[in-house]
């Protein structure tokens, strides 16, 4: 093979391969000439002097830096900057490639074209296609008879097809009198289309769902994606719900420095027939503020219950009963910490002008410190809050307990003891009070460990841990009643206990040949339960004979005897009563890693709940999806909610169907996607920020 490499400064506008790049991908023109060299390999290689032309046949390959163009034949015309290149043309960049019958380029001007022409953009893959395209600027081309894509081959699963396309790369795709494909077949017109061309996010419609729900009637979700710069956007919504009404929301995510990130939600139900307005305001934050201060925000403010119920997504959602907001500020100075915070409870199924708000509070906390070397140490925590309601018991409570703990070390024993005194001041609406009440308490505990070879497949060593304890705790029991009763915690109940536990633990080690060791917990089993040294005290009611001195037997289990599959429960035993369980909680799941899972929960609470929650997701069927949710409860023998989802996947784009059925309101949900304009979100739905 003949080779000949030619190395020259070019002082015009480009080079033959920094015009290619133009042509196939929009890229901006370069504002230096280049000063990467060129290089021409070819095994035929003729230069006419008469006319400064370059002429390279069979096999001709033209490189500068990481992009390289691949022709039968290649003209360079050095002094007119006319390149022209022939027969199975290729062009290849980090960004993409283009391919092409013959490839005509002014490089002064940068304008040029391709015919029987195919652009590829990467990342994601769309493919512009037409017999002719022509570079009419610097990022804009004029396609005839063209089609574009995202779907890959020479028969695409779906295509667009126009008899003039305009494309901006970076931008969109604009066609008229458009012809929607699924594969060869046109089901369907457009009069006009944008379609994004652009491998970052770009603002556009999203594709719309519709569907049928007995609540909310005949569904229909559209959404339109703004991109406000690389670190903002915004989505906004627009549904048709024919049983409640017009449906509008907004919905704005962030990310900024110092880790502030989130998102903003409103969304208004215009209602139908006689239906009431409503509305909901979700706010998630997470962030550093200047200073150092950590900002937390959930707030989550709805107009009345109806709306969980009517858009809720998930159980302990679309059944809430109130609606909690909550904005906190912290500051770290060592171990001092200092929190503000304001909390509004709305109550979503009474009047809400007797529930208590906390606004605002303060809390400073002196995170334990050791006392001059000793085994002693100091701590503090402290809380002023404002409670607030607009009818009813209302007023400000100080708390301060300063506590004092030993940590001693006798042989193979941990002892910890505390001491601490609680002082409450207070001033509501029946004057001013205060109390202080002082506790303590010991714990005792220990652990115990020992190594045994196994030798396995995949494990070589397991640790067994025990790991007993005691725990002693005493507060006075004293008469507290003419403080004021905000809730729970303004009333301390006296305890004079002894809480025992053993919790055993077990540890596999393995070693991989590349030396590289990994530890995982197999299995966490816990047994625990308190002793009341003073059962009369406790149970002043308690009939004649009744022993309430033994409290219940709880139990903790977790097994993960594999990485692919976890055994968690957690119960509660009466042991003094007629010996029965109050709690079972148990859950159980399989996962193989590639889209198969199945996962069982059940929860038993006496005399409240008893229910049992599956859920299954499977992937052995590819390109179909499944997945199934069913939640039943054994109280009255009901379904509380059935969920069938069915997805078919291909290579660039998907079909979804998703029925559900939920105390008595049945819903049937369809939608579309294309790879690269995604899909419409549920208004009830979050998304997590940016």
């Amino acid at each position: 093979m003949k080779q000949v490499a030619i190395w020259r400064r070019l002082a015009l506008a480009g080079c033959l391969l920094v015009c290619s790049v133009q042509l196939a991908f929009g890229a901006e023109p370069k504002k230096a000439v280049s000063q990467e060299p060129v290089q021409l390999e070819a095994e035929e290689l003729v230069f006419d002097q008469a006319s400064a032309t370059y002429l390279a046949e069979r096999e001709v390959v033209l490189r500068q830096g990481d992009q390289e163009l691949r022709a039968d034949r290649v003209r360079w015309k050095d002094d007119t900057s006319e390149a022209e290149a022939f027969g199975g043309v290729h062009f290849i960049d980090p960004d993409g490639e283009l391919f092409g019958d013959e490839m005509y380029l002014n490089l002064a001007s940068g304008l040029g074209h391709l015919v029987n022409g195919r652009i590829l953009v990467h990342e994601p893959d769309f493919y512009v296609s037409g017999t002719t395209i022509a570079k009419t600027g610097e990022r804009s081309y004029r396609v005839e008879n063209g089609t574009f894509t995202s779907c890959e081959g020479p028969k695409p699963s779906w295509k667009f097809t126009a008899r003039e396309l305009d494309v901006t790369l970076g931008g969109f795709a604009w066609a008229k009198n458009v012809k929607f494909h699924i594969y060869d077949v046109p089901v369907f017109y457009l009069p006009i289309i944008g379609y994004p061309v652009k491998t970052e996010r770009e603002s556009g419609l999203l594709m719309p769902s519709v569907g049928y729900s007995d609540k909310r009637g005949t569904q229909l979700f559209m959404s339109y994606y703004q991109v406000i710069s690389r670190n903002q956007d915004a989505t906004l919504y627009l549904d048709y719900l024919s049983r409640l009404g017009l449906g509008k929301g907004l919905e704005y995510r962030y990310l900024f420095g110092h880790d502030n990130a989130g998102a903003l939600k409103g969304y208004h139900v215009s209602g139908f027939s006689g239906n009431d307005d409503r509305f909901a305001f979700d706010w998630r934050h997470r962030g550093t503020l200047p200073g150092e201060v950590r900002l937390i925000a959930d707030v989550d403010f709805v107009s009345n219950r109806d709306f969980f119920s009517d858009f809720g997504e998930a159980a302990g959602e679309y059944n809430k009963d109130k609606a909690e907001s909550v904005i906190a500020a912290s500051r770290n100075w060592g171990k001092n910490n200092l929190v503000g915070q304001v909390k509004y409870t709305k109550d979503l199924e009474q009047s809400n002008d007797e529930t208590l708000q906390r606004l605002p509070e303060l809390q400073f906390a002196m995170l334990k410190r050791r006392l001059w070397g000793s085994p002693f140490y100091f701590d503090l925590d402290t809380s002023v809050v404002n409670l607030w309601r607009k009818e009813g018991l209302k007023g400000a409570r100080v708390s301060m307990r300063p506590a004092l703990t030993g940590v001693f070390r006798l042989g193979g024993v941990d002892v910890t003891s505390e001491i601490g005194h609680r002082e409450r001041l207070y001033t509501s609406t029946q004057g001013e009070e205060s109390h202080g009440l002082f506790d303590f308490s010991t714990r005792i505990s220990s652990r115990l460990a020992r190594v045994y070879t196994v030798d396995g497949k995949t494990v070589d060593k397991v640790q067994h841990i025990m790991q007993p304890e005691i725990l002693y705790q005493y507060r006075p029991f004293e008469d507290q009643s003419d403080l004021p009763q905000f809730e729970a915690e303004d009333y301390l109940w006296g305890r004079n206990t002894i809480s025992y536990g053993l919790t055993n633990r077990l540890v596999a080690r393995s070693e991989a040949t590349t030396g590289q060791v990994d530890y995982r917990e197999l299995l966490y089993l816990r047994l625990a339960q308190e002793f009341d040294l003073e059962e009369s005290a406790r149970y002043p009611l308690a009939p004649q004979g009744q022993d309430h001195s033994f409290s219940d037997l709880r139990a903790e289990l977790i097994l993960r005897p594999t990485r692919w599959n976890y055994i968690d429960i957690d119960t509660r035993y009466d042991v003094s009563g007629p010996a029965e369980f109050l709690t079972f909680h148990a859950e159980t799941g399989l996962e193989d890693q590639h889209g198969n899972a199945l996962s069982l929960r059940y929860r038993y609470n006496k005399d409240a709940q008893e229910y049992l929650a599956a859920k299954l997701n499977l992937s052995l069927f590819k390109p179909f999806y499944l997945n199934f949710e069913n939640r039943h409860s054994f109280r009255g023998d009901v379904n509380l909610e059935n969920l069938v989802g069915f997805e078919y996947r291909a290579q660039c784009w998907s079909f979804y169907v998703n029925y559900r059925n939920r105390d008595g309101d049945q819903e049937i949900m369809i939608n579309f996607s294309l790879a690269g304009l995604g899909r419409t979100a549920h208004p009830g739905s979050r998304r997590e920020p940016l």
